[in-house]
């Protein structure tokens, strides 16, 4: 079954994250991130441009 997901990071976090093919969240902790599995959807919200700064 295909789950959606909604994940909160910096907008330069996840432009580096769909460049390199990877997902990064809650500074890195491996937790929220083992619950998603291959076919599910995420979503994104970027509060921010940079995780300092702006």
């Amino acid at each position: 079954m295909t789950r959606n997901w909604v994940a909160v990071a910096s907008a330069d976090h996840v432009a580096i994250g769909r460049r390199d093919g990877f997902m990064q969240v809650c500074h890195g902790k491996p937790g929220p991130l083992s619950r998603v599995q291959p076919g599910d959807l995420v979503a994104y919200y970027s509060p921010r441009d940079q995780m300092r700064g702006g």
